[in-house]
């Protein structure tokens, strides 16, 4: 059982329990391990090394040798019961065929949710073409995670990445849930804005830097939270995710110590919030989460 495990666990940080909501099991890098179930022995080990109770998962929006479909990796890691699987969804391309697998995989509880990558691919979150897969979302009853901000890659287009976008789906569409990815970095004062006005919209704090945080702009990213924290001004509106493999968990928690949160606003980040927003169950005894039927 994860409490258990979790009570025996020496955690290199002060956190009871941590739910990191934005991982990924893609290979970035050539140094990065060539299989997919490397890379998953890898992110095991990095949440052993760093007291994560639980991990979110984020398939990619295309399916390469380097990229795994959600198919894969659900093969590999869905009876893991501390590993839940977020489906990339593409833009417009085999549809019908992409919806009728994503329903499946609804249908069986086997989601936490749904990822849309804008910027990297040219579309907008209000466009009219996603309306069904919205519907999809809140007839399941999962989330809706949206890139926003930066990307990774240089040939994306983030003007489609403005977490602006995400108002207007959220004002469509009010019983689905809208996760935005990277706070909106650089545009954190349109995110926070976003979030603190709609109800059904929160944040992740996840890749705000690539590998570990530089002082420098460690202050920075530090202050863009602080301030997003304050203005939002609600404990369950923020969740903790570190974006690995791209961004370093140690890193990132002690980023998060430095926070300037109030003990309750610090317990929703670190993992009530994704909790409740991905239908985590939780074990009655040590409160830690783990993997629940995303239909129950």
């Amino acid at each position: 059982m994860l409490g258990e495990a979790a009570a025996r666990c020496r955690r290199p940080h002060p956190f009871p329990v941590v739910i990191d909501c934005h991982t990924h099991l893609n290979r970035y890098t050539p140094e990065a391990p060539p299989t997919l179930a490397e890379r998953y022995t890898r992110l095991r080990a990095e949440m052993e090394a760093n007291g994560i109770d639980y991990a979110l998962v984020l398939s990619s929006y295309a399916v390469t040798p380097e990229r795994p479909s959600t198919r894969d990796i659900l093969e590999l890691v869905r009876d893991d019961p501390r590993i839940g699987v977020v489906a990339g969804v593409r833009y417009g391309r085999e549809r019908e065929h992409e919806l009728a697998e994503l329903r499946y995989f609804l249908e069986k509880g086997w989601l936490k949710g749904l990822k849309l990558y804008p910027g990297y691919e040219p579309f907008s979150v209000d466009d009219p073409g996603l309306r069904e897969l919205y519907a999809l979302a809140g007839r399941f009853q999962v989330p809706v995670m949206v890139h926003t901000g930066d990307t990774y890659a240089p040939h994306a287009r983030v003007r489609y990445a403005h977490p602006l976008t995400v108002d207007e789906a959220a004002v469509e569409f009010p019983d689905v849930t809208f996760v935005l990815c990277h706070l909106g970095n650089p545009w954190f004062v349109d995110a926070m804005e976003v979030v603190y006005k709609n109800k059904n919209v929160v944040a992740d704090i996840s890749g705000l830097t690539l590998g570990k945080f530089e002082p420098r702009f460690e202050r920075f990213a530090l202050a863009k939270v602080n301030e997003a924290i304050t203005y939002i001004n609600n404990p369950s509106k923020l969740l903790f995710g570190s974006d690995w493999p791209l961004s370093d968990v140690a890193s990132y928690l002690r980023f998060t110590r430095q926070l300037e949160a109030t003990p309750e606003e610090l317990e929703g980040l670190l993992w009530r919030n994704a909790a409740r927003v991905f239908r985590l169950e939780l074990e009655r005894t040590g409160g830690g989460p783990r993997g629940g039927d995303a239909t129950a």
